[in-house]
């Protein structure tokens, strides 16, 4: 009984001390992890996975293409998710991510003309610019 406890706590020990639901799931094995996979898309989490060519990679809303299998493989790939995350949470802070309301568009000003002797066009005309002809050329 006390091995079960201690395997218990072992793999859900960290669940029972969270605050509040994560904002995101990483697998590394979407084939091993099929009770996470349906318990993310229950809670509406999104996730991120490691995907393999014996997976289905719509189970993931993110895929990271890779090999499961190899050891050293998923501890990169780990390494640089995890290093990813606190380098974000470093540069940013929780105000950041407070949802404020959206600026209003700038008013866009009418352009103006310059006064002269222009003609309005009408979509779908060209504007052929009149050119002065030098006398010399039009005397031919």
């Amino acid at each position: 009984m006390e091995a079960e406890l201690e395997k218990l706590d072992e793999n859900l020990g960290g669940v029972a001390d969270m605050k509040r639901q994560p904002d995101a799931l990483f697998i590394v094995d979407l084939r091993k992890e099929q009770l996470a996979v349906r318990e993310a898309r229950r809670l509406g989490l999104p996730i991120v996975a490691l995907v393999d060519t014996n997976c289905d990679p719509d189970e993931a809303d993110y895929v990271i293409p890779g090999n499961d299998d190899a050891i050293r493989a998923c501890d990169l790939i780990v390494r640089v998710i995890t290093d990813g995350i606190a380098a974000g949470q470093q540069k940013a802070t929780p105000t950041d991510f407070q949802r404020r309301e959206p600026e209003p568009a700038p008013v866009a000003e009418e352009p103006t003309v310059p006064e002269g002797d222009y003609e309005q066009v009408l979509p779908g005309e060209e504007l052929v610019a009149e050119v002065p002809v030098p006398e010399e050329v039009s005397a031919e």
